[in-house]
């Protein structure tokens, strides 16, 4: 397995690193640490490095982003994993993806937002991108909070000790189950398993309800056999996790699929929601479903999507 670690000296790049550090990746694992300085190309390909008669300015930027390197390598040594780093300049979006292609990356992992990203939003415009064009499985880590019980409101540590695990039986749900159990998770990991009940939205969206409206037999039968599928998805996830001796619990959700993800988000309270880039139903030349991109825009979780890595 290789890692793009992509840092900017954020509060938010400081938990990926920690993310980094909690997790257990394979030994044969690589990572490589990424620092982009931010260089705006105006028409003809013209950046201000290239106006500037003097080096100097650049050098100097050039020094912090090795000290920042240096910091994050520092803080990776404990994992025993081979360590590598790199500084491009560029747009930081552009300079990640592209990073991520050419050195052949399997996840990558990264804060949910900026240094330049409003406080205001949950989700930074770099982060955004990142997620919704990279071929890769992203990563993208927030500070957990306790959202109940006596330490409600409390900051927890980055890692994976409570998962849930969102899943609708498709190529991508299981593809995000196999790169999830690829981490090793720790021992005292929990992993609840959940998925939602698409037929029970006919009850409640009136221009669907029409094609049933005669047939109220129709209805109920498609409901029972998507149930029956549904149990037959969760056992069969929840059986893999338990067989590696992890702690499962597992609910089948009615409703439409983010929101549910969600709902179940605030009722669980995990260090990190995993779920599939693309569902059942996506357009195949879309490299994000609109289920991922709502969960990982809203969700106060870290959120992982997996992809096949090609």
């Amino acid at each position: 397995m290789r890692i793009l670690l992509a840092v900017d000296g954020s509060h938010y790049s400081k938990l990926a690193t920690k993310m980094v550090e909690a997790l257990y990746f394979p030994p044969q694992t690589d990572i490589t640490v990424v620092t982009v300085v931010p260089e705006h190309t105006f028409l003809g390909g013209i950046t201000f490095g290239k106006l500037r008669t003097t080096p100097a300015r650049k050098d100097v930027q050039q020094e912090k982003a090795l000290e920042l390197l240096q910091d994050t390598i520092q803080a990776l040594n404990k994992t025993g994993l081979k360590i590598e780093s790199l500084v491009r300049w560029g747009n930081p979006a552009d300079e990640i993806l592209e990073t991520a292609d050419e050195v052949n990356i399997s996840l990558v992992v990264m804060g949910a937002k900026g240094l330049t990203d409003s406080p205001a939003f949950r989700l930074g415009s770099v982060a955004q991108t990142v997620m919704k064009y990279a071929r890769e499985s992203v990563l993208l880590v927030r500070q957990a909070m306790a959202i109940s019980g006596l330490d409600a409101g409390t900051e927890r540590k980055p890692g994976m000790n409570r998962v849930l695990l969102a899943t609708d039986g498709s190529q991508h749900s299981q593809l995000a189950t196999q790169l999830l159990m690829n981490l090793t998770l720790p021992n005292k990991c929990e992993v609840i398993v959940v998925t939602a009940l698409q037929s029970h939205l006919v009850s409640s969206n009136k221009e669907t309800k029409l094609t049933f409206q005669n047939d109220e037999e129709l209805l109920t039968r498609l409901q029972k056999e998507e149930d029956q599928h549904a149990k037959r998805i969760i056992a069969r996830v929840e059986n893999q996790f338990k067989n590696r001796g992890y702690t499962t619990m597992s609910e089948i959700l009615k409703g439409g699929a983010a929101e549910s993800v969600l709902k179940a988000a605030y009722k669980y309270d995990p260090d990190v929601i995993v779920l599939g880039s693309r569902g059942l139903t996506v357009i195949k030349r879309l490299l994000l479903g609109s289920v991922a991109e709502r969960v990982a825009r809203y969700a106060n979780s870290s959120v992982l999507i997996g992809r096949p890595h090609e």
